[in-house]
């Protein structure tokens, strides 16, 4: 069912034209024959979250075919794209897998967090170590009982952890799973590691 508001925007008249594929755009497409009129069927969930984008459900981003279409049809490879409003970077990620040059700047620091996490360089084998690393210490530290020594020769009880009585997070997380996000934090901050926004992003995905 077509609204009359839809009606009025050529993207949305000829539906017996299927949905625009972003990989076939060109500088040359006209806009009139662009339909960007997806459907589940048309752009499924893998297909929307593809690569960096799965990395954070962040509210309110708009698909990163879209973001291609116009820089396939506005942009060559060298030029630069400025996104004042960037937001989880959809357009920095699209813009560098074209080789299109991209600035983004956002008010929010969480999102300049997740825009420069997503669009930097990583060594894989080290990220993999450090991932499975932290992970191994948050687990050998919290699922053994409180008066035992943990792997880093200190107990639970000596971390600097204090927000363990902050109401705001009691009232949040059951008492465990609060006890295991700190110790990540922990051990995010004081083992050294090169890839520390990364590991940040990644528990707050859950």
């Amino acid at each position: 069912m077509i609204t009359n508001e839809e009606l009025r925007c050529p993207v949305y008249i000829a539906q017996k034209n299927t949905p625009t594929v972003s990989s076939t755009v060109t500088s040359k497409t006209p806009l009139q024959d662009l339909n960007l009129n997806w459907r589940e069927r048309d752009l499924p969930e893998r297909e929307r979250t593809k690569h960096v984008h799965r990395l954070h459900p962040y509210l309110g981003k708009f698909i990163p075919q879209l973001a291609e279409i116009f820089l396939r049809k506005y942009f060559v490879k060298g030029q630069t794209v400025l996104d004042p409003f960037s937001g989880s970077g959809t357009t920095l990620i699209q813009a560098n897998e074209l080789g299109v040059n991209a600035i983004g700047y956002d008010i929010s620091a969480f999102n300049v967090l997740l825009s420069r996490v997503k669009s930097d360089e990583y060594n894989l084998n080290k990220m993999e170590r450090e991932v499975l690393d932290v992970l191994r210490k948050v687990h050998d530290s919290t699922q053994i009982n409180p008066a035992q020594v943990n792997l880093e020769g200190k107990q639970l009880s000596r971390l600097n952890m204090s927000e363990t009585d902050n109401e705001y997070l009691k009232s949040w997380f059951a008492p465990l799973a609060l006890k295991e996000l700190l110790t990540y934090r922990y051990f995010i901050e004081t083992s050294g590691y090169e890839y520390q926004d990364l590991l940040k992003i990644a528990v707050s995905n859950d």
